[in-house]
């Protein structure tokens, strides 16, 4: 049996009651945020930084913070599962704003002007080639409460990023040559292997 928190329970019941389906609800227990690495290989555009109202929530895949939230569900992070409860009070907001305006215009906020004005504006970077946006820093709870909610899209100040294929090629070779000295304890024998990777004898020597 799985255990519910009260404050877990209560939450459900507000989204049922508002129109949100449990199945929604439950698939977000196995929507888990990403780690933020394909930062390492692509290039920011310069320039590009503008605003969009129609960022596909689907599309944002993790989060740049100083918590440690990769590997971490929508759901567990909305029900203060992740957080140990420290952050009920911001998602209690977005839900009494649910129970008030009603969940089409709850999910109309998530893609408004709030994101991009003032002190409550939030930022993204694309990631072109992979098409997905990765949030920076502020607007955690609107991200994972626009997600819990189902809204379809956000608003929010954009910068493209390109990528770069020779980063991408090396950041590939460093992350199997990790995979190798993982793999084994002869740690001289791998490094002979990369230096010949490097400078590949000649065939005729």
């Amino acid at each position: 049996v799985e255990m519910t928190t009260n404050f877990e329970e209560k939450a459900i019941n507000r989204m049922l009651k508002a129109g949100i389906s449990l199945q929604h609800i439950q698939l977000q227990k196995r929507n888990f945020f990403q780690d933020t690495e394909i930062e390492n290989y692509y290039d920011k555009v310069e320039n590009s930084e503008n605003l969009s109202k129609n960022i596909p929530v689907q599309k944002i895949v993790a989060i740049k913070s100083n918590w440690t939230i990769e590997g971490t569900s929508v759901y567990d992070f909305f029900m203060g599962i992740a957080t140990e409860g420290r952050e009920s009070e911001k998602i209690e907001e977005n839900l009494r704003s649910l129970e008030e305006h009603g969940l089409e215009s709850q999910q109309a906020f998530y893609s408004g002007q709030v994101n991009l004005e003032g002190t409550d504006r939030i930022k993204f970077n694309h990631y072109q080639e992979d098409d997905c946006y990765i949030l920076q820093n502020d607007g955690i709870h609107r991200v994972v409460s626009a997600k819990m909610f189902n809204a379809p899209i956000m608003s929010g100040i954009v910068t493209t990023y390109k990528l770069n294929e020779e980063k991408k090629k090396l950041y590939d070779e460093y992350n199997s040559l990790k995979d190798i000295l993982r793999l084994t304890d002869i740690k001289g024998f791998t490094l002979d292997l990369f230096q010949e990777k490097k400078n590949p004898k000649k065939k005729n020597e």
